[in-house]
């Protein structure tokens, strides 16, 4: 008897029991074919494109490669995941595997239909991109009236079906006044964040208070009564990653809901986080950028989060970066002890890198764009992507064309069976070149003149006093940087490094 694996999803705008209705509906298909259910794996609230953040699809895949089960069964492509590249991924690791999946909405089958895979893949990526605009479009229309569209309360509200509106929750929104009253009496955010948990106030999720959250209570003008959307948006809906909106494009809705902070006391709260931010700035030494060093370069190996600047007046306010992870939860928190490491430290690592690389001609950088400029043809020999989706989009409609045609007895039997199967060839060769194209594209590929901004760089950094050196010449040169001083090492990760 084969082992079967179930995998069903629900985004967050299905109901939960959405999951359970999946889970009966293959318990039926498996009882027909007679397989036995090794697991069933379930993930709701996240979107099929979000496959880093499903936790039971990465067991899932996990358990595959390990050819813990012999069959998957999913109810549609859709269902799957609507990220094209990193789904082909999944299921080209699945397939190595010998894993049999079958996608049964669809009547997709691997055993016999893994060549129109891609094709199920780029369809399902491009309804994601339909479906997201039509979100966009609501959205901007919802922003410019006012309207709410996500739901999620602050801390001291709650959103009420009734009124389509945010109220007051009164238990909350006393902790969100004492917030302000510590700080407007002279208290730092470390300190209200270290009163809140030592006295056992707890979040709206039942979790300790962090710098970061107290931080945003306290310059967040909801909390006034104004509703602030448009801030940001997403760059694509196969990336998560968003994208930053000028302020001016806001939309701005003040006297929205009711005001938990007098705005007087709110303007003062900011007046007061200037005055403090401009006292830092002229009270410590600091170089010509105007952003640290090594900000968004270090993290720590031990946990994976970043690292944070530091200037501790009992240091002398000598600068260094250590975990955030570990300066906002401690050691429980974190899993680690303190874990930081002085700006000096990677500096010194750094020009001594540099020195080497120099004195060797810069040979190990022109070798290593030796083998990129090899990509850059390569990709360059390939078909475009925009033609070869564009062929795609042609011949999907050709096939749905003619099978419009064949309902209407427009087209026979015979006639219509020999143009489908020649379109249905045309369409697997051409996801065929498109996921080579792709692979190509995902390579990294590098400009041809980067070689020389990289050397450039290089004798630029080697040739000024380290006051200043810039964040920007570290991003240029440096991938990342990983720490751990708690057993005395870190790892230096330049960008043009050849791979050992």
């Amino acid at each position: 008897m084969k082992k079967c694996a179930i995998y069903a999803r629900v985004s967050t705008d299905e109901q939960g029991t959405s999951i359970i209705n999946q889970q009966e509906y293959f318990k039926d298909y498996i009882k027909r074919y007679n397989y036995e259910i090794y697991d069933i794996y379930s993930d709701e609230a996240f979107s099929g494109t979000e496959t880093t953040k499903r936790l039971s699809f990465q067991r899932l895949l996990d358990d595959g490669k390990n050819k813990r089960y012999d069959v998957l069964l999913a109810k549609s492509y859709s269902r799957f995941g609507r990220n094209q590249r990193e789904t082909l991924t999944a299921l080209s690791e699945l397939f190595e595997s010998g894993i049999r999946i079958i996608f049964v909405e669809d009547g997709l089958d691997s055993e016999r239909d893994k060549g129109q895979f891609g094709l199920f893949a780029w369809l399902a990526e491009q309804e994601a991109r339909k479906i997201s605009e039509r979100i966009k479009m609501t959205w901007q229309y919802y922003n410019k009236e006012g309207k709410i569209h996500c739901t999620n309360a602050p801390h001291g509200y709650e959103y009420s079906k009734d009124i389509k509106n945010f109220i007051i929750n009164e238990e909350e929104a006393k902790i969100v006044k004492l917030i302000y009253n510590m700080y407007l009496k002279g208290n730092g955010i470390r300190k209200i964040a270290n009163y809140l948990n030592d006295n056992g106030y707890k979040t709206k999720n039942n979790c300790e208070w962090s710098l970061f959250l107290i931080r945003n209570i306290l310059t967040n003008e909801f909390y006034i009564g104004s509703l602030i959307q448009g801030k940001r948006k997403t760059i694509d809906v196969t990336i998560k990653k968003l994208e930053n909106i000028d302020k001016k494009d806001w939309q701005i809705h003040k006297n929205h809901h009711e005001a938990i902070i007098d705005k007087k006391d709110f303007h003062i709260v900011q007046e007061m986080f200037a005055k403090r931010s401009n006292y830092v700035k002229e009270n410590r030494k600091s170089r010509h950028s105007n952003i640290h060093l090594f900000s968004n370069i270090v993290k720590c190996k031990i946990c994976g989060a970043a690292f944070t600047f530091k200037r501790k007046k009992i240091e002398n306010f000598t600068p260094r970066y250590s975990c955030i992870n570990y300066e906002q939860k401690g050691v429980s928190g974190s899993g680690h002890k303190r874990n930081s490491i002085t700006e000096a430290m990677l500096i010194a690592a750094v020009q001594e890198e540099l020195k080497t690389v120099s004195e060797n001609k810069f040979s190990e950088i022109k070798e290593f764009y030796k083998r990129k400029k090899g990509l850059i043809k390569k990709s360059n020999e390939n078909l475009s992507l925009k033609k070869i989706d564009k062929e795609i989009e042609n011949k999907t409609n050709l096939s749905i064309s003619l099978l419009d045609n064949f309902n209407k007895g427009l087209v026979g039997e015979i006639q219509y069976k020999l143009q489908n199967e020649a379109i249905e060839q045309s369409l697997k060769k051409l996801v065929v070149k498109r996921e080579k194209a792709l692979s190509d594209l995902n390579k990294v590929v590098v400009d041809i003149d980067e070689e020389k901004e990289i050397i450039s760089t290089i004798k630029q950094l080697l040739n000024v006093s380290v006051e200043q050196w810039t964040n920007e010449m570290m991003k240029k040169i440096i991938e990342n940087i990983e720490v751990d001083m708690t057993n005395n090492e870190f790892f230096i990760f330049f960008k043009f490094r050849l791979p050992k």
